[in-house]
């Protein structure tokens, strides 16, 4: 009887320990620390292969929580199933089949968290951005595609910009940036401000600074692949929102267990709603070319009127198809559009200026991926990527006495093929052998006339297009016994246009010294064949608006870009202590003045080299829901040309020391992110002497091209913050509100330094007389911003 009485009391003890509620709160944690929170929470045994949750992590937020509902919320997230043995004991299985190729991807995660939540470090050296995990970031409340990286060392944005990204030295034009496959050839949204890429459809994005896979080519600089989901949902998703300058929305929808449909949509209100947020956005991008057009006024009590009109929008759209569980295919499209529209009116002088501008961006690839066997699998892509250009300038003065007309189009058409296998020798061991097709089309056209009093005075053309087709074969060799990793590669490349051969090695190490610590080098070498020319005169824009564009090589005046890279380093990890410290050496070749932007100094194309040293430093730490992490880089980025002191001097770029260091801390529904930035000012190229034409009166300004770049601006620095809280409208409907601040005690920071001739009034003989000048591009000021978001 006793016994009885005995089983029954504990019976209805686990029973209560299964009824009582428990506040919860876990942000992106390791699946296996909330099974062993939650068995000692509600006093329960789960039983599992910990192969199963091995990289998977866990979102949940809410007080009074019953067993029961945390049990579904894993259910839901992640693909795993609770079986119930008896009241405490539960059985955990895999609910439905994994995609082998996606969790094989999940199984390279090497460092969870390497920055901060949804930031990982894989085993051959890259570091994936998963931004639905992704925790917020100082003066960011959505998870910005490009704008993310900057966090990572090594990468940097001297112009302030998204779009701007300089990856150990490299130019934003070297950069190869994949979305679903699909090669982009520009970036950004409101020249640079945003990146042109939605994040909520993004489910991947891999950087590699180092080491690069030699399946990637034609590009000397750093890898962004960005890849979507490529799973079928089990039911309908989506989400919208707002913030002060653009909306947006997007869906998932599954027609079967094996077809699903995605689309999104981004587009601003700018031309609509001008937001306190866009007003200091616009006044950051435009601030010098309102400025030179208001210096053409001589006495500054006339009145001016300014009509400026921007808008841009995006879209894409994604097929999916899983005929099996070991095969997928993909239909990919993108399409991204900037368009501006200026006018600038002196109504007493009778001038008027108009701008046009459209940049457009399209994109279209087929990914196919089987495994033919258990150990060969084969991947396709198929992809047409077309960028395009168009710039209308027309300037009239004085009632059409002088007029100025500027013509810019630029296009770029991009054709790819590419196919490898697979062949997976043991569990340690694979090799991958793969071609790689690529037809680029190439036109540029520069057209500058004026006329004065209807008599042709300039006319100026200077034009080129071209066709490079490039044919890769590339063959990599992958070992993992967990104590080494190995990964090797070698690229050979044709290109047709040049007729050159190029052989390109890769290499990545990681030798595991013990549990905490391990080694690390790699080294690169890449060739580039399309880069951008710098070039000033058809546009009154300014010098960051879109004065660049794609030229082919020639191996004339625009020769095969070269670089060589060798890096190495060391990794600590433990007790929630992460430091990563990595220093390299980086050779480019092959650059002219007109590609790197100094044909200011020069109008003659001089061709030049650059060396870059640098030293990435990460330092994080995690307290609870507390994370703080230092970011440090030291680089020197030095040029030569031949034309241009024929001696090594500072890149426009170059930034001697960046330092940045930032907090997240989550608390319930509220996530708080603080980050301060301080780094070495833009170097520039000081004026050597103004002089006035003693007969003509006209000005000329010769800057001191002995010693380029030898100034330094003032020293840069920022502090930024953010805010969210989410919230829950019904168990399926959820709900953010975010407010961040960029540059929170207003720092005038000065992004760029150049000289002009300003025309003033001699009030003694009533003549225009002209003085120096000095054009100081500031950054943005104290910029707020507001987000609202709805997901179901």
């Amino acid at each position: 009887m006793k016994q009885k009485l005995s089983i029954l009391f504990m019976c209805l003890t686990m029973s209560i320990f299964s009824q009582e509620k428990i506040d919860i709160v876990f942000l992106n944690t390791p699946l296996l620390d909330v099974l062993q929170q939650t068995e000692s929470n509600f006093k329960v045994k789960f039983s599992f292969d910990s192969d199963i949750t091995k990289d998977l992590f866990f979102t949940f937020n809410k007080k009074k929580c019953l067993l029961n509902e945390i049990l579904n919320e894993i259910e839901t997230q992640v693909s795993l199933k609770f079986n119930r043995i008896n009241e405490r004991y539960f059985f955990i299985s895999i609910n439905k089949p994994i995609n082998l190729r996606n969790y094989n991807l999940l199984k390279e995660v090497q460092i969870s968290n390497y920055v901060t939540s949804g930031i990982n470090k894989n085993k051959d050296g890259t570091i994936s951005i998963l931004p639905e995990q992704l925790g917020v970031l100082p003066g960011l409340t959505e998870p910005d595609v490009l704008e993310s990286l900057k966090i990572i060392p090594g990468v940097q944005s001297p112009n302030e910009t998204a779009s701007g990204i300089y990856i150990r030295g490299g130019t934003p034009d070297q950069n190869l940036i994949f979305w679903d496959g699909i090669k982009m050839y520009y970036s950004g949204h409101f020249f640079g401000m945003l990146s042109a890429f939605n994040p909520y459809t993004a489910k991947k994005i891999t950087l590699s600074k180092s080491g690069t896979q030699a399946r990637y080519g034609n590009k000397v600089s750093g890898v962004i692949d960005i890849k979507t989901h490529e799973d079928i949902p089990e039911k309908t998703t989506g989400g919208f929102g707002f913030n002060m300058t653009h909306f947006d929305a997007y869906i998932r929808i599954p027609f079967s267990k094996k077809v699903a449909f995605t689309t999104s949509f981004r587009r601003s209100f700018t031309d609509i709603l001008n937001t306190f947020t866009f007003n200091k956005l616009s006044n950051r991008v435009f601030q010098t070319f309102d400025a030179n057009q208001e210096r053409r006024i001589i006495n500054k009590s006339i009145l001016f009127k300014r009509d400026n009109r921007f808008y841009f929008a995006d879209y894409t759209a994604k097929l999916t198809i899983v005929p099996s569980e070991k095969e997928s295919l993909s239909f990919n499209f993108l399409f991204t559009k900037n368009k501006l529209i200026n006018n600038f009116n002196i109504p007493v002088y009778k001038d008027n200026y108009e701008d046009k501008l459209n940049i457009t961006n399209r994109g279209l690839s087929i990914l196919w991926n089987k495994e033919l066997s258990s150990k060969l699998t084969q991947n396709l892509k198929a992809y047409y990527s077309n960028f395009k250009l168009d710039y209308n300038g027309n300037y009239n003065y004085i009632d059409n006495y002088l007029i100025q007309h500027s013509i810019k189009n630029n296009s770029v058409r991009d054709l790819g093929l590419s196919y490898n296998l697979n062949y997976k020798i043991n569990t340690k061991t694979n090799f991958l052998f793969g071609y790689d097709f690529l037809s680029n089309e190439t036109q540029y056209k520069l057209n500058y006339k004026v006329d004065v009093n209807n008599n042709n005075v300039i006319n100026s053309i200077q034009e080129d297009s071209g066709t490079n087709n490039t044919h890769s074969f590339f063959t990599e060799y992958l070992f993992d016994n967990n104590n080494w990793r190995i990964n090797s590669g070698l690229r050979l490349n044709y290109f047709d246009k040049i007729n050159k051969t190029v052989l390109e090695p890769r290499l990545y190490v990681e030798k595991k010294i013990n549990e905490n610590f391990s080694f690390k080098t790699s080294l690169e070498q890449k060739h580039q064949t399309l880069g951008q020319i710098i070039e000033f005169q058809t546009s009154s824009l300014g010098f960051d608006l879109e004065n660049q564009v794609w030229a082919q090589v020639n191996d004339n005046n625009i020769p095969l870009q070269k670089s060589f890279q060798f890096s190495t380093g060391a990794v600590f990890n433990k007790d929630k202590w992460k430091i990563d410290i990595e220093p390299y050496l980086k050779y480019v070749s092959g650059m002219t003045s007109q590609t790197r932007g100094y044909n200011d100094q020069t109008t003659d194309f001089s061709r030049g080299k650059g060396e870059v040293f640098g030293i990435d430093l990460l330092i994080n730490k995690r307290i609870g829901n507390y994370r703080t992490w230092v970011n440090y880089s030291y680089s020197k980025n030095n040029f030569k040309f031949i034309d241009l002191e024929n001696r090594f001097f500072p890149a426009n770029h170059d930034i001697t020391n960046y330092f940045s260091w930032s907090h997240a801390f989550k608390f319930n529904n509220f996530e708080v992110s603080l980050g301060w930035k301080h780094r070495t000012g833009n170097p520039y190229t000081a004026v050597k002497e103004f002089r006035i034409h003693p007969d003509t009166g006209s000005p000329t300004i010769i800057l001191d091209t002995d010693n380029i770049n030898a100034k330094r601006l003032p020293k840069y620095h920022r502090l930024d913050g953010s805010i969210t809280y989410s919230f829950n409208f019904s168990k399926r409907w959820k709900g953010k509100l975010g407010f961040s601040i960029l540059n929170m005690y207003n720092q005038k920071n000065i992004l760029r330094r150049t000289f002009t001739s300003v025309p003033t009034i001699d009030n003694n003989n009533n003549t225009i007389v002209y003085q120096l000048g000095q054009i100081d591009k500031v950054s943005l000021g104290t910029t707020p911003n507001l987000v609202f978001r709805i997901r179901f």
